[in-house]
């Protein structure tokens, strides 16, 4: 009996061995995602799959949620609990069992600027984020546990210059994208710190345009670092020789300054030379500025002269002279008169530099200057009119933008002066004609009645707002003598004569005509439209037809009062 039951025992335990055997193991679940790419900017579009979740079925659907955060974790934390910001990011349908893709998702998002769906909001900058993946089973399953995890790189936003080389003072416009939103800036120049002029943060779309002077520095390229938030971009500006001479016109023996910057890096020495013929040199400083002087040479002819500065490195920069009146021996009692040119107006120390975004009305103009008078405020006008201020600073330096007022096609002077000094620049507003707007309405050949309503398509054109011109005249040929009716300065893209104007137009059995033409803000104006046709009828013209069926109506009435009135008269008699 004993052997009985250990062989009984012995029998279950082969079978139950066979069994294992036969049916294969359970195979792990292995949660995997992947994305591409694996780095950008804020707004980028990302592109993410995974493979081995629980597939859906028929009577379960199952989905993972997606999210963006800033806060690194491990595959056994869960959200709200260990990751605290971040930004749901997406939601996707897990592949049906059977189905090709089964237990697979794939799906896009876009990087957010900021995270808002966890405790605190948090601005998006350069650096390294993580995705995180969970799944939802049902609806009482709150998909906080992560599944899978990758990493992702935000890198800074886009920033562009313009220019990207040029002298000491230039005055430079950056442009910025796909930063966060509603972030300082600052802007540097080999690690210092520089004023700006224009945005000084982003918008709410993570977008700026701001503006810098290029401060004194040595010749070659320099690094200009905009700090938007906590991220960086480097850009790369090439600082080029310049000199500057005062005065730019004199007679010989006058003493001339010339002043340069952008030259070496150390000090070095620079020569000058006057046509060719070197003058002593000088040293220039460790931020490759210099000034020195000289005297125009004796014994020259009236005409323009080149000045030029070249150092050790063989940075070069080139200025015009004007020698006024050429040398002359020791003048006799009665000297002759000196031909050649009168001696010019003494030039201004200033410097002005100017950036636009544009050439059209309502363009933003910044204006860099320098050599003004220390802690003093510039006045600027476009033309006559009085469009900015600005403080100059310690250094005389100054920038400030304004948007190109209305006003027409062609050149316009802005003038700059702190008072004392006073120097100019010009701006050329385009002169492109704004399309022709289509007419819609009154129609070719018809007769109108009151209200007489015109009607045309709106035009658009950068050189904002478009008014338009509306003409009537009883000839084809538009003639000053055939037009009846000139409208001018429409804002809208329609007109409704009033009953004067509809008045003067009543009583004409001939067609009148009418055309339009748009005008935008710079006085450029497109052409003309064809002639429509139409005629004007009185404001209260009445049909023949409906006169006749009043006055029929009216007499039976009196024959129907003159009737029953008879009949009354009868009855009392």
């Amino acid at each position: 009996m004993k052997y009985a039951k250990t062989l009984k025992i012995f029998g279950i335990a082969v079978v139950l061995s066979l069994l294992m055997i036969a049916i294969p193991a359970a195979p792990a679940l292995a949660y995997d995602i992947e994305i591409d790419p694996e780095e950008g900017t804020i707004g980028d579009e990302i592109y993410i799959t995974g493979d081995g979740f629980t597939a859906s079925s028929e009577t379960v659907e199952r989905q993972v949620m997606i999210f963006f955060s800033n806060e690194e974790g491990t595959l056994t934390d869960f959200i709200d609990d260990d990751i605290e910001n971040y930004e749901i990011v997406g939601s996707e349908l897990i592949g049906y069992f059977d189905d090709p893709d089964e237990g697979e998702f794939e799906t896009t998002f876009d990087v957010p600027a900021v995270l808002t769906d966890g405790d605190d909001d948090v601005d998006v900058t350069s650096g390294t984020y993580y995705i995180y993946v969970t799944t939802i089973y049902s609806d009482t399953d709150p998909g906080k546990d992560i599944r899978a995890m990758a990493e992702f790189t935000v890198i800074a936003g886009e920033v562009s210059i313009d220019p990207d080389e040029g002298p000491v003072d230039s005055f430079v416009e950056i442009i910025g994208s796909a930063f966060g939103s509603r972030q300082d800036i600052e802007i540097e120049f080999d690690g210092d710190s520089l004023p700006i002029e224009g945005d000084d943060e982003t918008d709410s779309d993570g977008e700026f345009e701001s503006f810098i002077i290029i401060p004194e520095s040595y010749a070659g390229d320099h690094d200009i670092t905009i700090i938007v938030g906590s991220s960086e971009v480097e850009v790369e500006f090439t600082v080029e020789s310049d000199i500057i001479i005062t005065p730019q016109y004199g007679e010989a023996g006058t003493e001339v300054t010339v002043s340069g910057t952008g030259f070496a890096r150390r000090p070095k020495e620079v020569y000058v030379y006057f046509d060719n013929t070197q003058i002593a040199p000088t040293t220039m400083d460790s931020k490759g500025s210099f000034s020195m002087k000289f005297n125009v040479p004796e014994g020259l002819t009236a005409g323009v002269y080149d000045i030029e500065a070249e150092d050790t490195d063989r940075n070069t920069a080139t200025a015009s002279f004007t020698l006024n009146v050429p040398t002359q021996p020791e003048p006799s009692p009665e000297p002759e008169p000196t031909p050649g040119p009168k001696p010019g107006p003494a030039p201004s120390k200033t410097a002005l530099n100017i950036n636009q975004s544009g050439d059209t009305i309502g363009s933003l103009i910044g204006i860099g200057g320098s050599g003004f008078i220390p802690n003093s405020t510039v006045t600027l006008k476009y033309d006559d009119i009085d469009v900015a201020t600005a403080l100059v600073g310690a250094d005389g330096l100054f920038m400030v933008t304004f948007q190109a007022p209305p006003s027409q096609h062609g050149a316009h002077i802005i003038t700059v002066s702190d008072g004392i000094n006073t120097n100019t620049v010009n701006f050329i507003v385009e002169s492109v004609a704004p399309p022709v707007p289509p007419p819609l309405l009154p129609e070719m050949g018809v007769k109108v009645k009151s209200p007489v309503y015109f009607d045309w398509e709106e035009v658009s054109d950068e050189s904002a707002p478009v008014t338009y011109i509306l003409q009537i005249a009883d000839d084809d040929d538009f003639s000053p003598d055939s037009i009846v009716l000139q409208k001018t300065g429409l804002e809208e893209s329609e007109y409704t004569l009033t009953e004067e104007e509809e008045l003067e137009l009543t009583g004409r059995e001939e067609p009148y005509y009418w055309r339009l033409r748009a005008v935008d803000a710079a006085l450029n104006e497109s052409d003309w439209t064809g002639a429509g046709e139409i005629y004007v009828g009185a404001p209260f013209d009445f049909p023949n037809w409906a006169l006749y069926t009043i006055l029929g109506i009216g007499a039976v009435l009196i024959f129907g009062i003159g009737y029953w009135l008879g009949r009354r008269t009868a009855f009392y008699y």
